[in-house]
């Protein structure tokens, strides 16, 4: 993941959004790429607004939020190179969180949506460990990478402002007619698992409740309380 913050912004984004930019300005190659992990955010510095963006199927919604962590500092110091870094910790989104920062750097910012200390952290966890954010590397660029073309929009197509409740609703939606949106979508000329018929209600029956699983499986959300509400 890329923490970027300029004079105005600070976006959190996949790295491999630069690599397929760096390979669609050099070949001119019409290649995107999706997020993995679903944690694409914008804010202006030194704010605790932020902006979600989030692709489903065809579509690109933005979600807006505020976000105010109250952090606790704790005593406990540690070195990392050549810098020492300050404990601190807070609940956020339903996972109680650590983070080690520095307060030398002038930057009140951190991965996702964390912000607020008097520095940037250099280090965030859960306190079960599902996620945890560690600075590799930092580079000083010389101007301000433009991010239009897979965070503000998603390779030209502008998101759609939704709200917490109505991107909820969509997500459970797909999850209900899941089989159908496939159907829908194989029609279209896409292409879908065509192993199995789905020619009698039995049969699609299963294959619902199978692709609801796989969701289910796989949905790992990192604000616990704000997650969708899979039956």
């Amino acid at each position: 993941m890329v923490l970027d913050i300029d004079k105005n912004f600070v976006k959190f984004y996949d790295y491999e959004f630069l690599q397929v930019d760096s390979l669609r300005k050099k070949n001119g190659e019409d290649i995107q790429t999706n997020s993995e992990v679903d944690q694409l955010i914008l804010r202006r510095t030194n704010s605790s607004e932020n902006k979600s963006f989030h692709t489903h199927t065809y579509d690109y919604f933005v979600l807006t939020s505020k976000d105010k962590i109250d952090w606790k500092l704790q005593k406990e110091t540690k070195k990392v190179d050549n810098y020492t870094l300050q404990k601190a910790s807070t609940n956020f989104g339903g996972r109680n969180w650590t983070a080690w920062f520095n307060s030398e750097i002038p930057f009140q910012e951190g991965p996702y949506k964390f912000t607020g200390l008097s520095g940037l952290i250099f280090e965030i966890y859960d306190s079960e460990n599902i996620f945890h954010y560690s600075l590799i590397k930092s580079l000083n660029l010389p101007e301000t990478f433009d991010t239009n073309n897979f965070l503000e929009t998603h390779y030209g197509k502008k998101p759609i402002s939704v709200s917490l409740k109505q991107y909820q609703k969509i997500k459970l939606d797909y999850y209900t007619n899941i089989v159908e949106v496939l159907q829908s979508f194989a029609k279209k000329g896409g292409t879908i698992d065509s192993e199995q018929s789905l020619s009698n209600p039995e049969e699609i029956s299963r294959k619902r409740k199978s692709l609801q699983d796989n969701i289910k499986k796989y949905y790992l959300p990192i604000e616990k309380d704000n997650a969708i509400p899979y039956p």
